[in-house]
């Protein structure tokens, strides 16, 4: 009894400390579709979560308490200015917002992101500073630059995403028909579930690996395969959205919801 006391007891510290260490910064905005998020060099792992408010929320655990030489004067970063106490710049220009990481790339924090769901997404990151990009219920387009894995969950496109050594996973809740989607991998899977009666005029590529599908796919492109590689352009369901997947090393998968 006194062992499952103890860990009750500790759990509840640990959780509770955690809860006072994060911080959050919130930007008021309007949930439409012309606001448009652009996120610049955030380090590791960022997850990104739309819902249905009118705020950006940044949480972060990051915490810098600075020398006692340094009482009075306020942090300077080479890369702008920190205006919102988390090493993160902000510039607001009507409904579009930049968000900046200032940290320096041997500096670690972890930043979540809550964002109104009728926003556009845009996400560029350096190889050396980023991690994994996981964005979920989001139903405006999203642009993300990456060099590992980018997962989205519940969005409707339109989508332009490519990484360089990831796996890029999505899960479609519909197919948006305003713009074109392109997804693209050098080194590693591609993995995509479209909703089973979506409209679109595909077409794949990949130099070594092999496509998988539950959907019946049948090529309308008459030509010889490409040597060293595969190529397949079709259409489901009557064709409708441009839908391109590219990739090098790595397969690509096509899912049924």
């Amino acid at each position: 009894m006194k062992v499952k006391n103890y860990v009750w007891k500790l759990g509840l510290v640990l959780f509770f400390s955690g809860s006072l260490n994060a911080q959050e910064y919130k930007i008021q905005v309007q949930n439409s579709k012309d606001g448009k998020l652009t996120l610049k060099q955030f380090p590791g792992d960022l997850p990104i979560e739309g819902y249905s408010g009118n705020e950006i929320i940044i949480t972060s655990d990051y915490s810098s308490k600075p020398p006692e030489r340094a009482k009075g004067l306020k942090a300077v970063y080479a890369e702008g200015t920190d205006n919102t106490g988390i090493a993160v710049s902000v510039e607001k220009n009507g409904n579009e917002i930049t968000l900046k990481s200032l940290l320096p790339i041997y500096k670690r924090a972890k930043y979540k992101i809550k964002v109104p769901e009728n926003f556009r997404i845009k996400i560029e990151s350096e190889c050396g500073n980023s991690g994994e990009v996981e964005i979920s219920d989001i139903k405006n387009e999203v642009e993300v630059k990456n060099c590992h894995d980018i997962k989205l969950k519940n969005v409707s496109g339109p989508l332009v995403l490519s990484t360089i050594s990831g796996d890029v996973t999505i899960v479609f809740s519909e197919l948006s028909k305003d713009k074109p989607i392109s997804l693209a991998s050098i080194s590693g899977d591609i993995d995509i579930t479209l909703p089973s009666k979506s409209g679109i005029d595909l077409e794949m590529g990949t130099v070594s690996g092999a496509f998988y599908s539950d959907f019946d796919l049948y090529s309308t492109d008459k030509k010889l395969k490409q040597v060293g590689g595969s190529k397949i352009k079709t259409q489901l369901n009557g064709g409708g959205v441009a839908f391109k997947i590219t990739n090098i090393s790595g397969n690509i998968y096509l899912r049924k919801s």
